[in-house]
């Protein structure tokens, strides 16, 4: 069988990483290389993995070049750039795979006229509670850039394993501090890669207070300008490639994620990009009533009625 590469970024994980390695030692594939890259961790977290390499040469750390932006897709950009796999699976550094997480995945790969698989993840808490991811929610769907941008089949990181050669020169948007899995295999399906799901759950996502979409949650509207950030970003690289009524959705999005963003009596430069973006691919009636509500807002401090009227025919 070919290699796989599993590629984790690690960052401050010293008490964490070793359960992740250990997953991977236990595999019941064995034709696998795991590439960590560390994005300059200050604890001990280098010398575990050194440990792990000591024991296992599968296991091969690496230390993000400072040429790179600091951040986990940076990490995974690297971290592909130095694998050697035939097959990919980006994984996290606080996450377990179970003992045929590689084996199943593989077996399809190397069956199948496939350029990539998606299995299950369970979530679960230090009190070892477990709940399903997306299981029951993609059962049934096709898989395509359609239904993944507009949520109707979901998955995260570690589910899916793919082909290098599909993934090309496709890389993880570096300027993303969040849902970076979301633009990415939003990009990678519009290229319509051949896919199919693995029902079956083959690994476990950690749910802890150190993540950070638990850090966005404790501040609503640091999530919501994330969101509106994301979104902006995912509209420039689908415009032109999807239909009329995606693009809508994205917009409508900007929009909504303005209004619960924007403070009172203030104009700022975020609504401005919204402006921009709507301009470019909105209708004259969404524009306006949109340039209304920012005059109203600042003015008086309300304008939700012009928010309401950019509504897209």
């Amino acid at each position: 069988m070919k290699l796989v590469s599993i590629i984790i970024p690690v960052y401050n994980r010293v008490q964490l990483i070793g359960e992740t390695l250990n997953s991977i030692l236990n595999q019941t594939h064995n034709n696998w290389e795991c590439i960590v890259v560390d994005d300059g961790s200050t604890d001990d977290t280098i010398r575990v993995v050194k440990q792990y390499n000591q024991k296992d040469s599968r296991i091969k750390l690496y230390n993000r070049p400072e040429k790179y932006i600091k951040g986990a897709n940076a990490c995974r950009n690297y971290g592909f750039e130095k694998s050697n796999g035939d097959y990919i699976n980006w994984f996290d550094s606080d996450d377990i795979m179970m003992s045929n997480f590689i084996e199943k995945k593989v077996t399809i790969l190397e069956k199948e006229p496939l350029d990539f698989v998606v299995s299950h993840s369970v979530n679960f808490n230090e009190h070892n509670q477990e709940s399903e991811i997306f299981d029951k929610e993609n059962k049934g769907k096709e898989i395509n850039a359609e239904n993944f941008i507009s949520n109707v089949i979901n998955w995260i990181t570690m589910d899916v394993m793919v082909t290098r050669q599909s993934v090309g020169d496709l890389r993880f948007n570096e300027k993303l501090q969040s849902g970076q899995e979301y633009n990415f295999y939003s990009r990678y399906l519009l290229n319509k890669p051949k896919g199919k799901f693995i029902f079956e759950c083959l690994s476990k996502r950690r749910i802890h207070n150190t993540s950070i979409q638990q850090e966005l949650q404790k501040d609503q509207i640091k999530q919501k300008k994330e969101l509106l950030f994301n979104e902006i970003v995912l509209l420039n690289d689908i415009k032109g490639k999807v239909s009329r009524s995606l693009i809508k959705r994205s917009l409508k999005r900007l929009i909504r994620f303005n209004y619960q963003t924007q403070k009172k009596f203030t104009i700022n430069k975020l609504q401005f990009t919204v402006l921009k973006e709507l301009i470019r691919f909105g209708n004259l009636k969404v524009i306006c009533s949109y340039a209304l509500w920012i005059i109203t807002n600042f003015i008086f401090g309300k304008g939700y009625f012009w928010i309401k009227l950019s509504k897209f025919d």
